[in-house]
């Protein structure tokens, strides 16, 4: 046989549901890459936000964005377990309300006196096992009009800001306790999992946030649902509202009539695993959401829908379900994007992301670690906030924050036919887009499947480089192709290669 030139042209997107034998013509492993025109390209990068007050005290559980309504300023709420800051682009006031007990950083399982079955133990020792679980303390934020609502899990109350001031959140009058909260396009808000009974759901009268008790004079109601699980979140999705259970999609569309708002389950055993593993898009093809259950994705858009993952491996066999109230569901709309935060198994905090792209139907990963994330829109660039409180900008430069961003590719092995013959590599011919930054070319090698991986490289490359020459001989070959500098986007390259002997 004669050396060959062969392009490098695999499916976009990662693919790690099947072995990496498996894995045809696709990338098997990667990080920070998206994907453009059908080829991978760096992802942008991030850098720490100016703050001027904090620092922040707790682990941020959700942010929420929203205006006055003379738009003289843009505010993002930034709730953690234990504290509520303001934020607008520089500064950071703290508007805990005054009320609260810090609830729990993480889920844990209470334990103490009166715990277990009758009998249980002995008298008058507190119980080391079979405890209460005990979820991570969240908030949820909405916008009543200008006023900032945020319903915080560990007492339950809503409370409400005014962006005219600075001072501590304070109690909603009248309002119930609730589990989360959702303001509808009617302006009712919405609470969820109501004064001790996780399947109640509330709504206030029309455009009266303190007025929740349903009379003939107003539109104020409420439905105790035949849910099979607690409700966790609600969001506007197409002129309704979508509350989402551990299990289970309701809607709630508005009447004309005393009834307010209709009631349905539109979805079972497709709950959400948490109060922010929803995210919600509204663009020109209407309202959608998409969201994380249990052990699936799945796609509201019209009916609800599994959303096929290439990933799904990888997330839902190492997954910490423990902590699944911290998941977080968000878009990055410039770039097509929602991105799902998740604590893997050997972590308590979120320490992933798998990014699904809802306009080439594609997904990729990057390993951030952002416990809660705000998308660009009255903010110019997408916030997000690691576990240490740091408010980060993201898709700005070319760095992680001063440090390159470790973006690979992998692809599956390459054979001459099903491997029974050696692959020979002779050259490597770069190709990359105008303009990108330096990489590294690393081959793994292997002389048999399960064998051991030898690798050859790095070997260095720009957009200047022509060829790399080789001289490379096993039965099956991967490309690995890392970014060393700046931001790079692959074109399309060749390789020369033949097939040897059979050993």
């Amino acid at each position: 046989m004669t050396f060959a030139q062969t392009e490098i042209g695999f499916a976009p997107g990662l693919f790690a549901n099947r072995s990496r034998r498996a894995s045809k013509a696709r990338w098997v492993d990667g990080d920070f890459v998206r994907f453009r025109d059908g080829v991978p390209a760096q992802m942008g990068g991030w850098v720490a936000a100016d703050v001027d007050g904090g620092p922040i005290e707790g682990k941020a559980r959700d942010m929420f964005a929203w205006q006055p309504n003379t738009l003289f300023a843009s505010y993002a709420a930034l709730g953690t377990h234990s504290h509520v800051y303001r934020y607008d682009g520089s500064m950071l006031i703290d508007i805990t309300p005054t009320t609260i007990v810090e609830g729990y950083e993480s889920a844990t399982i209470g334990m103490g006196y009166s715990v277990g079955p009758f009998g249980g133990g002995a008298y008058g020792t507190p119980r080391t096992s079979g405890g209460i679980p005990l979820k991570a303390t969240t908030w949820t934020f909405d916008a009543f009009g200008e006023i900032l609502l945020g319903c915080f899990t560990g007492d339950g109350s809503i409370y409400e800001h005014s962006p005219y001031d600075a001072d501590p959140m304070t109690l909603v009058a009248n309002a119930p306790k609730a589990a989360a909260i959702c303001v509808s396009d009617e302006r009712h808000v919405f609470a969820f999992g109501c004064d001790g009974n996780p399947n109640l759901v509330r709504w206030s009268d029309r455009e009266n946030r303190s007025d929740w008790s349903p009379r003939s004079s107003n539109r104020a109601g409420s439905y105790d649902m035949q849910a099979t699980s607690p409700f966790q979140c609600g969001r506007r999705v197409a002129g309704s509202v979508l509350a989402w259970t551990q299990t289970e999609l309701f809607e709630f569309a508005p009447l004309s009539n005393a009834l307010v708002y209709s009631q349905r389950r539109i979805g079972s055993n497709c709950g959400a695993l948490g109060p922010h593993a929803v995210a919600v898009l509204n663009d020109a093809r209407g309202g959608l959401a998409y969201w994380m259950g249990r052990d699936n994705f799945f796609v509201f858009d019209g009916i609800v829908r599994p959303l096929p993952c290439e990933l799904w491996d990888y997330v839902y066999r190492d997954i910490n379900l423990d902590q699944r109230v911290k998941c977080v569901a968000r878009t990055n709309v410039e770039f097509g994007e929602v991105w799902f935060f998740y604590p893997s198994a050997g972590s308590a905090e979120v320490d992933r992301a798998v990014v699904f792209s809802y306009e080439t139907g594609t997904w990729t990963k990057g390993t951030l670690p952002r416990l809660a994330w705000l998308d660009a829109g009255i903010f110019p660039k997408p916030l997000g906030v690691d576990a240490a409180g740091v408010i980060f900008q993201h898709e700005v430069g070319d760095d992680a924050a001063g440090d390159p961003i470790p973006s690979f590719v992998l692809s599956h092995p390459l054979t001459i036919g099903v491997g029974e013959r050696l692959t020979e590599l002779s050259a490597f011919w770069p190709d990359l887009e105008p303009g990108s930054g330096g990489c590294d070319l690393t081959v793994i090698a292997r002389d048999y499947p399960g064998g051991p991986p030898m690798s050859f490289g790095p070997y260095p490359f720009d957009s200047s480089v022509e060829k790399i020459d080789l001289s490379i001989a096993a039965r099956e070959v991967q490309l690995r192709i890392a970014g060393v500098s700046g931001r790079w986007e692959l074109g399309a390259p060749l390789l020369t290669i033949q097939g040897g002997g059979l050993r």
